[in-house]
């Protein structure tokens, strides 16, 4: 199922931060350190491994959202969604992964120990059925990969503008040069980030695992057709963000119980920039899983 959101209330503050490449490291600078903290809600820490991760527990119902954000950002980057999360009726429970937010450093940062990490948390929170997973940009990748490991538990996956282990070599098919020039100016920018890392290897694979849960599981996918947010980088032009709503779709292809929300209006980082739209899509998944 297809759906296209036009919001003309969208927010545009982040587009004068993402025009060229200087201006896009300091935004990017600037974003991870705004968001190392928690600013809404009562943050709490667990031991798990002998690191302490941040989290926050909110609400109760018989599901149980979990929140999976993307590169370097911690819990607090839900903020602006966190005081719409009562509507959903649920449990809602946000982390920050090992290195983002309050959580601290690990040795290894790789999908499959996320997973574990993550695993434990939930155990110990006395999650293990009905979980909804939410995963932004690269923490799309997150909740595939506990989708994947854990299907008994998970009844629903939302993915808002996820990234694709796909994107970076469909752009190089489409341009080489240009597409690994740019790639090559965002590694600069984030090559000390673990997680940016984690990025480029799934890149380099090309692939993550198969069958895709995103395949059986009601799943809903939010895509960000927003052009130009920055005028310099191939996967923000026209034939970028075809690419990019063509790999999500492929994502769902084979799920009678999917939907795809398109929308012009709102970039990536939509949680920011129109938490009404977030809480809608996130909510689109109640229906898909009840088969309403």
């Amino acid at each position: 199922m297809l759906r296209d959101y036009s919001l003309a209330s969208a927010s545009q503050n982040l587009a004068l931060y993402t025009k060229e490449p200087l201006l896009f490291f300091r935004f990017l600078t600037l974003f991870v350190l705004t968001f190392s903290c928690s600013t809404f809600g009562q943050t709490k820490h667990i031991e798990l491994d002998g690191s302490l991760v941040e989290y926050r527990d909110v609400g109760k119902g018989k599901y149980t959202f979990v929140f999976e954000s993307g590169i370097g950002m911690g819990a607090s980057y839900w903020d602006s969604f966190l005081p719409l999360a009562s509507e959903l009726n649920s449990r809602v429970i946000i982390y920050s992964r090992a290195g983002n937010g309050l959580t601290e450093k690990a040795d290894n940062i790789t999908l499959a120990l996320s997973f574990e990490r993550l695993d434990k948390l939930l155990q110990s929170l006395n999650v293990t059925k009905n979980i909804i997973l939410v995963g932004h940009s690269f923490g799309g990748f997150h909740a595939r990969q506990f989708a994947y490991e854990s299907p008994q538990k998970v009844v629903g996956i939302v993915l808002l503008d996820p990234s694709h282990e796909l994107f970076q070599h469909k752009l190089e098919e489409l341009t080489n040069k240009k597409a690994v020039a740019d790639n090559l100016i965002i590694n600069g920018m984030l090559k000390t980030q673990p997680e940016w890392q984690v990025l480029q290897a799934i890149y380099a694979q090309k692939s993550l695992f198969e069958p895709q849960p995103t395949y059986t599981v009601p799943t809903v996918i939010v895509t960000s057709s927003r052009l130009n947010e920055s005028d310099w980088w191939i996967g923000h032009s026209a034939k970028g963000k075809e690419i990019w709503r063509s790999l999500h779709q492929q994502l769902i292809s084979k799920n009678p119980r999917a939907v795809h929300i398109i929308t012009n209006q709102v970039g990536h980082n939509l949680p920011i920039q129109d938490p009404d739209l977030t809480l809608r899509a996130i909510k689109t998944i109640f229906a898909l899983i009840e088969n309403v």
